[in-house]
């Protein structure tokens, strides 16, 4: 079986199992553990990184000792090219054996009406349901439309704009080092395009290109059309939905679960479910590692 532990040392790190998926949350109460704790059941250890800037960092670390280590994390930023092909060359040295869900946080795939009704916990009906995701998503989508928009800018902004001097000739002295480093053009052409981007017309055009997609270029968004489900922030919506009064979850002394074990509880019950109803992303990541590990 998996386990999930809070916290990773260094020697568990370097000699523990062989096979690792690295996954985003701070402990073994984040989701993302809970929901693959539940899909796999063979010997591949699952361990919580942090945030997915972390789960990169280790990634790209980590990889060139440790090539049956694999990582995953939220899409975020990430564009579908990147994620497509993280997930049709799984697993990938060029891309440290990444592999990104194809929705916005692993919470979305939560948010399927269809899907989630089969929890032995709900309350309601599917149509009540329905209306808690659309009711709880069309009050969320224009703010995240734009931060969608805030995501992209700051992280094309990141992106290595100049090149550091190489050659120390170029260097000798304090006046022609502070020549060279003005004469940059990189400098100049950096702020064209830092101004470009964050210019009024050009933040108008994102946000509306970024409704566009969410909305399937409807008035307001529908079961159906466009790619919200897919966008909206799943992490919040879904935990709005759980504690709505949607969902109830009794435990042992006729209490309720409540917050966070609450929630895990739903997903956990939920993977327990037959896999024809699992969504197809799930289905195609527990695949892949199964193919990787019984090709080992």
């Amino acid at each position: 079986m998996i386990s999930v532990k809070k916290s990773i040392r260094s020697e568990e790190v370097r000699f523990h199992s062989q096979y690792v998926l690295f996954v985003e949350g701070k402990d073994n109460n984040s989701v993302d553990p809970n929901v693959l704790n539940e899909l796999f059941d063979n010997g591949l250890r699952i361990e919580p990184l942090g945030a997915s800037f972390s789960v990169k960092s280790v990634a790209e670390a980590l990889y060139p000792h440790h090539p049956s280590y694999y990582f995953l994390i939220d899409r975020d930023h990430q564009d579908d090219a990147f994620i497509q092909k993280c997930w049709d060359n799984f697993p990938d040295p060029d891309t440290h054996n990444l592999l990104v869900w194809k929705r916005r946080e692993i919470e979305n795939y939560f948010l399927e009406p269809d899907y989630l009704f089969n929890s032995q916990y709900c309350q309601v009906s599917k149509e009540a349901l329905e209306q808690k995701v659309l009711e709880f998503s069309k009050a969320r989508l224009f703010l995240d439309a734009a931060n969608h928009v805030v995501i992209a800018i700051r992280e094309e902004l990141k992106r290595n704009w100049i090149q550091k001097f190489s050659n120390p000739d170029d260097f000798s002295n304090k006046e022609t080092a502070l020549q060279k480093l003005k004469a940059a053009n990189e400098f100049e052409r950096h702020a064209s395009n830092v101004s470009q981007q964050v210019s009024a017309a050009e933040l108008e055009r994102r946000f509306n290109q970024c409704l566009e997609i969410m909305t399937g270029g409807q008035n307001e968004i529908t079961f159906g059309s466009g790619s919200w489900l897919s966008m909206i922030q799943g992490k919040k919506i879904l935990s709005q939905i759980i504690n709505s009064g949607s969902f109830r979850v009794p435990t042992t002394d006729g209490s309720q679960l409540t917050g966070k074990e609450k929630l895990n509880a739903i997903v956990k019950d939920l993977l327990k479910k037959d896999e024809s109803i699992l969504p197809s992303d799930f289905i195609e990541l527990k695949q892949l590692i199964h193919n990787r590990l019984d090709g080992n």
